[in-house]
């Protein structure tokens, strides 16, 4: 992928507390312009950033994404099966591969929802070292968000007022409500005011209430009962009124798909691509009669290794603008492993 410029980092902006420590092996990746690689393992997809930085900018070089579905079972079984570990095996090296052909000197691994549930996680770290000696490291819900946050935000040039970013992933949900994000620039988890994660994403609410699709009236009902009994149980802090934005795989899937089976991740760059309610409301009506072989032909690229787990992924969005009675979704093309990259900054860049 093209290399694309983010907002400029500028020298001396407040810092979190972690940059105070002293340099870490990362460090000199601030001061000199070269590459290095950041990979999100979540609960249906891996995710490999490589971007170029310098003490002002993040430059992203080359992006891959490949469907693990790591988290397969673990609702129900509490642990990683045998196949899913082969399949990230397969996926992380040629993730580093990947890194490594973009001149990476570093790679920054992290772990999620799937890997915090999993009984056996470690067995799965582990392996991981063991075999391709990379250490993966797994997020808490609260950093997970704080970075999911600060990538959403970084896409918007105009983030006043109050938000609430929405990452549907495949495990959780993460909910993570802010105050004036572009105030706090390169530092937007400074900005955080609250968070919650709902233990529901698109790949475990799926398992559990669906069995087809198109699915039945009651597999339905069931977990549109789950999403809203999880949003009404929430005592979330979030001021009137606030900008919702929409990161990570649904949303930006959804965002494809609305705009047509020909449609490019480059149409959301600049993060003012916006998805009305009914937007939502008509695409959640239209999955709920089709299979997966006609949700995946809707955008082939955006569906590939989404199809099955995308309606419900839609049904959760509509369930929450519906529960903060908004209209608006904003869609950032950034994530998580966007993020990481933002975090490298803010750990190693600016004293």
């Amino acid at each position: 992928m093209v290399g694309r410029p983010v907002p400029a980092v500028p020298v001396g902006s407040p810092l979190t507390p972690s940059s105070t420590a002293p340099s870490s092996p990362l460090s000199h990746l601030l001061r000199d312009p070269v590459p290095f690689a950041t990979i999100d393992v979540g609960t249906n997809t891996a995710q490999l950033l490589v971007v170029e930085s310098n003490e002002r900018s993040l430059c992203r070089l080359h992006t891959a994404e490949r469907f693990v579905r790591l988290g397969e079972g673990v609702d129900a079984s509490g642990r990683v099966s045998e196949a899913a570990q082969d399949r990230l095996l397969t996926t992380l090296r040629d993730h580093k591969q990947a890194a490594l052909e973009q001149g990476a000197e570093r790679i920054v691994a992290v772990g999620t929802s799937a890997l915090r549930d999993a009984t056996n996680r470690q067995v799965v770290l582990d392996r991981v070292h063991r075999t391709l000696g990379l250490s993966l490291n797994v997020l808490s819900g609260g950093t997970e968000a704080a970075w999911s946050f600060a990538a959403a935000c970084s896409a918007l040039d105009d983030g006043t007022g109050p938000c609430l970013v929405i990452d549907v992933g495949g495990g959780s949900t993460e909910l993570v409500a802010g105050q004036d994000p572009a105030a706090h620039r390169p530092n937007y988890p400074a900005a955080i005011v609250d968070r919650t994660s709902l233990d529901i994403g698109c790949v475990r609410l799926t398992e559990r209430c669906f069995d087809d699709q198109p699915p039945s009236s009651r597999a339905v009902e069931e977990a549109t009962r789950i999403i809203d009994e999880a949003l009404g149980a929430t005592a979330l802090t979030v001021d009137s009124a606030p900008i919702l934005i929409g990161t990570a795989g649904t949303a930006t899937a959804l965002a494809l798909v609305h705009l047509g089976p020909e449609s490019e991740w480059d149409a959301l760059h600049g993060g003012g691509f916006v998805l009305r309610h009914d937007h939502v409301q008509h695409w959640r009506r239209e999955l709920l009669r089709l299979s997966v072989d006609e949700i995946r032909a809707l955008h082939p690229e955006a569906m590939a290794g989404r199809a099955d787990v995308f309606t419900v992924g839609v049904l959760l969005l509509d369930r929450v603008l519906s529960h903060f009675d908004q209209d608006r979704l904003r869609v950032s093309p950034y994530e998580l492993r966007h993020g990481l990259a933002l975090r490298v900054l803010a750990q190693n860049g600016m004293k």
